[in-house]
């Protein structure tokens, strides 16, 4: 799962266990997504470590052009009806402000018409449909970024915004509030008044030089980086294949009340798999049950046809050891030969 709010929603449907279910978040390569004030890395010549050129962005004065980015899909699901109700209210209401709007689909029709119907052509830049890495390029030219989605499970494209440098106004729904940090965000509520009221406040926070948007590229960057989502993903696999011990990997250790090698063993037997999808719901419960029995029906069928007996058992994939496992075997073959003396 990409964040809390979807594991939940996993576990109460399919009436799992929460330590079954892992969360890792997707990743960024912020190299990707720098700010234009974001220099590449340069080498200390006396002390061999590289460091980060980046000079200070000039505050923005009362009266400087405030540019508000979005970057979605135009559909109904990516609260293109918000956007649609909000832009006239905040150009009314900020002069100084312009949208700079990028993407496609059927709601891109609506927006049109409701830049002619405003007069807000000179306003409202729309780009169409952009390909991932142009994103950055577009990104870059703007201070806000403004996110109305009704529905989202992680929103990867807020985090390349806060990357980029952008200040973010989005909504407060689905895992969206996990994703970053309070000081890099202002919350909407998914209607029209609230999300013109948290862009009025970010675009003031703005002004006011409150926010170090200067700051959010190196705070990005270890957040989500993929050397961190690539050992919490091998670190599920070593739960599951046994290399960690079900203590560790579920955080239940002795003493602790509940114990994990006892508790985290369910039953998959059909008839229990059957009960438990059952309750997930009037219509899909059944839907469910249905798919499982076709399944193991299909399994039967394939069983009978082509025995397991008959399959080939792929070899062991020789694996590196890791210091720690490297540390445990000596622990091992020490306390052996301690007892051999012992006994000898």
């Amino acid at each position: 799962m990409l964040t809390g709010s979807s594991k939940e929603n996993t576990v109460l449907r399919a009436s799992l266990d929460p330590l079954m279910v892992s969360v890792i978040p997707n990743a960024v390569v912020a190299e990707n997504f720098r700010p234009l004030s974001y220099s590449h890395n340069s080498v200390d010549r006396i002390s061999g470590v590289s460091s980060e050129l980046r000079p200070s962005p000039a505050p923005i004065g009362p009266n400087d052009i405030i540019t508000i980015v979005v970057i979605s899909r135009l559909f109904y699901n990516k609260g293109t009806d918000l956007l649609i109700a909000a832009i006239p209210r905040i150009l009314s209401s900020h002069p100084n402000v312009r949208f700079i709007i990028a993407g496609s689909g059927p709601k891109a029709i609506d927006l049109e018409q409701m830049l002619e119907s405003n007069v807000l052509q000179d306003k409202v830049e729309m780009l169409g449909s952009v390909r991932h890495e142009e994103v950055r390029d577009v990104m870059v030219r703007g201070h806000i970024y403004l996110h109305p989605s009704l529905t989202e499970a992680f929103g990867t494209v807020i985090v390349e915004a806060a990357s980029c440098g952008l200040y973010v106004v989005c909504t407060r729904v689905g895992g969206i509030p996990e994703v970053l940090p309070q000081h890099m965000t202002t919350y909407a509520k998914p209607e029209e008044d609230d999300l013109v009221m948290a862009t009025g406040k970010a675009i003031a926070a703005l002004r006011s030089n409150k926010v170090r948007t200067d700051r959010f590229h190196d705070q990005v960057r270890m957040m989500y980086s993929w050397t961190d989502v690539a050992q919490r993903t091998e670190r599920v696999y070593q739960g599951i294949c046994g290399d960690i011990s079900s203590e560790e990997f579920y955080g239940y250790y002795p003493g602790q009340g509940r114990e994990a090698s006892g508790d985290r063993v369910r039953s998959f037997a059909l008839v229990d798999r059957l009960k438990r999808y059952y309750g997930c719901g009037v219509w899909a419960g059944k839907l469910f049950c249905l798919c499982v029995v076709i399944d193991f029906l299909l399994y039967v069928f394939l069983e009978m046809w082509f025995p397991r007996a008959n399959i080939d058992i792929a070899r062991s994939w020789p694996k590196k050891t890791s210091r720690r496992q490297e540390n445990s075997r000596l622990s091992r073959s020490t306390d052996r030969r301690e007892q051999l003396r012992s006994s000898s």
